[in-house]
């Protein structure tokens, strides 16, 4: 068994590739060379049957000589002999790429924008099944497009990205419904405390204006009661001085009737200390 070796720089990026094929089946084992993130790109793999030592060895160096039909490289690939360091500044590609210094990978469009892992993937898969055919090794062709079909179908499609869109757009209007419901309970919520609390604060103010009321009735009942004892009081104090000033009255025509007997009786106008006399007497 033989397993031929080749070095491709792509970009900037180098990596390596082992092919080994053996006299009843092939396999191909692609291995990082120095970054192990790197994506492998396949351009060329070179299989030869030494067992037999029937097989001719063309060389793969380029000659001046003519290189016979069946050593050539297949016309998708790049030779091998490619050198792996980059010439005059600017890496080696392949002769469809159109790349330029500032970065690894690049596109016609934008000139800085990276290829996707798996469009590199893809292209790799790709050639080795392009690769499996041409050599008439069909299991290698056919886990190739196996793989293909794998990561075609695990890409995501307009209409996919169109219907995720949809479903995130429904997602977003659905939390925002959801987030304005929610607002919207606690804001009624806090409506029905807030009227709870005025009610409660209404009634405590009614019932203190009602106890003032009470209180000023009363003190108005006291007040009023004061003021009619006050009157009765008044009013018999008054009675008492009618009276006092009527028996004065009384007293007084008493003795003048008395006085008007004497005078009837002696003729002459009695003194002031009989008069007086006559009516202690005649209060006696």
């Amino acid at each position: 068994r033989h397993a031929d070796v080749c070095t491709v720089n792509n970009a900037g990026v180098t990596s390596e590739y082992q092919t080994k094929a053996t006299d009843n089946s092939s396999s191909i084992e692609i291995r990082p060379y120095k970054d192990p993130k790197a994506i492998p790109a396949v351009h060329s793999v070179s299989v030869r049957d030494v067992g037999t030592e029937m097989t001719p060895i063309p060389s793969q160096d380029p000659s001046r000589t003519g290189t016979p039909l069946g050593s050539m490289t297949p016309t998708r690939s790049p030779n091998c002999s490619i050198p792996s360091t980059p010439v005059g500044g600017r890496s080696t590609a392949s002769p469809g790429d159109d790349n330029t210094d500032d970065g690894p990978y690049f596109n016609r469009k934008g000139g800085t924008n990276e290829i996707s892992d798996d469009e590199m993937r893809l292209k790799t898969r790709k050639e080795i099944a392009a690769l499996g055919i041409q050599l008439g090794k069909m299991n290698i062709a056919t886990w190739a497009s196996k793989e293909e079909l794998e990561l075609v179908s695990a890409s995501p499609s307009i209409a996919d990205l169109e219907r995720m869109k949809k479903e995130y757009a429904a997602r977003a209007a659905a939390y925002e419904e959801a987030e304005n419901f929610k607002h919207t309970a606690r804001f009624k919520k806090e409506e029905l405390k807030i009227e709870a609390w005025e009610s409660l604060q209404k009634a405590k103010i009614e019932s203190e204006m009602k106890r003032i009321e009470e209180h000023a009735e009363k003190l108005r009942s006291e007040a009023m009661a004061k003021m009619a004892e006050k009157l009765e009081m008044t009013r018999r104090l008054a009675e008492e001085k009618r009276a006092s000033a009527n028996a004065r009255m009384n007293q007084q025509a008493a003795k003048a009737v008395h006085k008007a007997e004497l005078i009837r009786q002696t003729g002459r106008v009695p003194g002031s200390c009989i008069l007086c006399c006559s009516g202690c007497f005649c209060q006696h």
